[in-house]
């Protein structure tokens, strides 16, 4: 019997699937391939591409959204074939390249590009689609056991990462024992969220990103007649697309020693150029992410103190009929949106009183309302995570969190870092868990791109 590669993939979200996608395309040995998650609807769809909510779009045109490094336009010629079936969908009112489309659409896609590859690959190879959860990991030398929550075990080479963002942290609520409230929600994506607040007179969307326009737009698409509150330090919320921006070339630009002179370039840039803020941003994209690693540390810690809301809100832009929906949410009163910090929350048994600080200000001012929701965005410290399987990892000093707590420490070509300093040959990850190393982590183009070269790497590995 010929050797046969075992790579495990913990996840099966983008990430995930695209690495499970990459190693059945590239492989030219045997090869199994265990691609693990523990809720089987989201297999390949992950948690961004679950939403059933069509009014959740798409926050990149279609023409950026391959999955596929070396075929740009995958998705939006997949999109195409179907156009007659997408334009039913009423938050779609045309399939082209500039067209953002929901996200259901998107897991769609990926789920038929798995299932696709995984027919086409050769007889030498083998997807094993998994539900369940892994727990604990056992590294022996080139042998790695997996601990499932089925009580099952699985022997693999190699074990890639793949968990993507977590739920968002309770700590805003300052250890209070409001999050045991019947009226909070810890985590909005969860089931029954939506149908909860439907039944307010009013309610509280903690944060102001890109999370709280999706359930701002999700309650007033639902018919909801309630007053939307939302609050964040800063109160900024996300900038807007702009349809038909000229796109331009990637920009020459000097690797800064400091957050200030790294801002000045990019006013600059702003200031000479003919096109809007948007196509500048969106112009260093390709070099984002050696712009930061080449800042000290202690510089990317001021640009996260200081100017990461401001990046966030302009970097992670909205689609312009999402754009035009949340600002006749604020034109109308029934989305009011508030700059502080919440102090305190209280379930009185008829509501929610929240006291909070404007920005600004130094008396507090409470709010009441029916339900809260935290919409703050994903838990990056590991350190924090109740998660057993990077608690057992962490206990094992298997793995160790970057500097900045961003992530975890990882090596440039994705294989993790332990306690003691050292980088596996075993444990690789991909995506989040690497922003504390590339910032820019989140989107499809760098992921695709992440993907692909972790499968390459894996594969070399084990020819070896």
């Amino acid at each position: 019997m010929s050797y046969t590669h075992k790579i495990a993939i913990i996840g099966a979200g983008f990430s995930g699937t695209m690495v499970a996608v990459q190693l059945l395309r590239q492989t030219r040995q045997p090869l199994t391939v265990y691609l693990i998650e523990p809720n089987l609807r989201q297999v390949g769809r992950g948690r961004a591409y679950s939403t059933d909510q069509d009014c959740h779009l798409l926050n990149v045109p279609a023409h950026n959204m391959s999955a596929l490094p070396d075929e740009p336009a995958h998705f939006f010629t997949w999109a195409k074939v179907r156009e007659s079936g997408l334009l039913e969908n009423r938050w779609v009112t045309e399939v082209a390249p500039n067209a953002f489309l929901p996200r259901r659409v998107y897991g769609d896609y990926l789920v038929d590009l798995l299932d696709k590859t995984e027919q086409q690959a050769a007889n030498h190879c083998r997807l094993e689609k998994i539900t369940a959860n892994v727990i604990g990991i056992t590294l022996e030398p080139g042998h790695i056991a997996l601990k499932l929550d089925t009580g099952g075990l699985l022997s693999a080479q190699n074990a890639v990462l793949a968990i993507g963002n977590f739920p968002p942290s309770d700590s805003w609520v300052n250890g209070t024992d409001f999050t045991a409230s019947g009226r909070y929600f810890s985590n909005p994506w969860q089931t029954d969220a939506l149908a909860a607040l439907l039944e307010t007179r009013s309610c509280l969307l903690v944060g102001s990103g890109l999370t709280m326009v999706d359930w701002a737009i999700a309650l007033s698409e639902a018919g909801y007649q309630g007053q939307i509150h939302s609050i964040s330090r800063h109160g900024l919320m996300p900038q807007v697309h702009r349809p038909c921006q000229k796109r331009l070339t990637p920009l020459a630009f000097a690797a800064p020693t400091s957050v200030r002179r790294c801002l000045r370039q990019i006013r600059r840039l702003i200031q000479v150029s003919d096109h809007d803020w948007r196509a500048v941003l969106d112009a260093l994209r390709p070099v984002s992410q050696s712009l930061w690693e080449a800042l000290p540390l202690s510089e990317q810690r001021r640009f996260l103190r200081h100017l990461r809301t401001y990046w966030d809100c302009h970097r992670h832009r909205l689609a312009p009929v999402v754009g035009s929906r949340l600002d006749d949410l604020l034109n109308t009163g029934q989305l009011r949106q508030h700059s502080g910090r919440v102090l305190a929350c209280h379930d009185n048994g008829q509501g929610v009183e929240v006291v909070f600080r404007a920005r600004g200000q130094t008396k507090t001012q409470t709010l009441v309302v029916g339900a809260v929701a935290n919409c703050t965005g994903s838990e990056s410290n590991y350190r924090k995570l109740t998660n057993p399987l990077v608690q057992d990892l962490l206990n094992q000093h298997l793995i160790r969190p970057d500097p900045l707590m961003l992530g975890l420490d990882v090596a440039a070509d994705g294989a993790l870092i332990d306690a003691g300093g050292k980088v596996s040959k075993q444990l690789f990850t991909l995506g989040p868990p690497q922003k504390g190393r590339l910032w820019e982590t989140t989107a499809v183009p760098e992921l695709r791109g992440q993907a692909e070269k972790l499968a390459r790497l894996l594969l070399a590995a084990g020819e070896a």
